[in-house]
């Protein structure tokens, strides 16, 4: 893995951790529940940034993570259905900022099925990848040490009807001759 994709990896773990920080903080406006998810206030970056900002802990936060966190929140296929289905729109604190447009709900039933395309082609490339490394890994050979299990040593050119006696000495059937 090169230097880039391992700092995108580490950029994508931190957004995901920021996210769930403010799902904590702000737990009436950021939700993984899907039948809870509403659209986010227009400008809400902006209200975002100012609340952190009056707060020592949160004041380093770098505006970078707070678009990151935001445009992860809001392209999830979740975000969409509630834009689709024209949910009022919330701040920070739960409350109603108004109602999304006609005009969003129309781009957002776009993005919704470019998410839903996108997603499907990467399903279908998974199982390929999938399946084809299963089909490329070879077989191996028992070790030399190999024992076989007592299922595995019956004696397969046995006779007829012949079965091996019971723990308690007791015949099944009539003994082999």
């Amino acid at each position: 893995m090169s230097k880039s994709e391992n700092e995108k990896l580490k950029r994508a773990q931190r957004t995901r951790e920021f996210l769930a920080q403010l799902a904590e903080r702000y737990p009436q406006c950021f939700t993984r529940d899907p039948a809870k998810i509403r659209p986010l206030a227009i400008g809400i970056q902006h209200k975002l940034r100012e609340e952190l900002n009056a707060d020592d802990e949160w004041k380093e936060t770098p505006n970078w993570l707070i678009r990151q966190a935001l445009a992860l929140y809001t392209r999830s296929g979740a975000y969409l259905n509630a834009i689709v289905e024209a949910r009022p729109r919330i701040n920070l604190d739960g409350s109603e900022a108004g109602t999304v447009t006609e005009q969003e709900q129309a781009h957002g039933k776009e993005r919704l099925e470019a998410w839903k395309k996108r997603r499907a082609e990467r399903q279908k490339t998974k199982n390929r990848v999938s399946r084809a490394s299963l089909r490329s890994v070879p077989r191996s050979k028992p070790s030399a040490n190999w024992k076989p299990s007592p299922r595995n040593s019956r004696k397969i050119n046995s006779p007829a009807g012949c079965r091996p006696s019971r723990a308690d000495g007791a015949p099944k059937q009539a003994p082999c001759a």
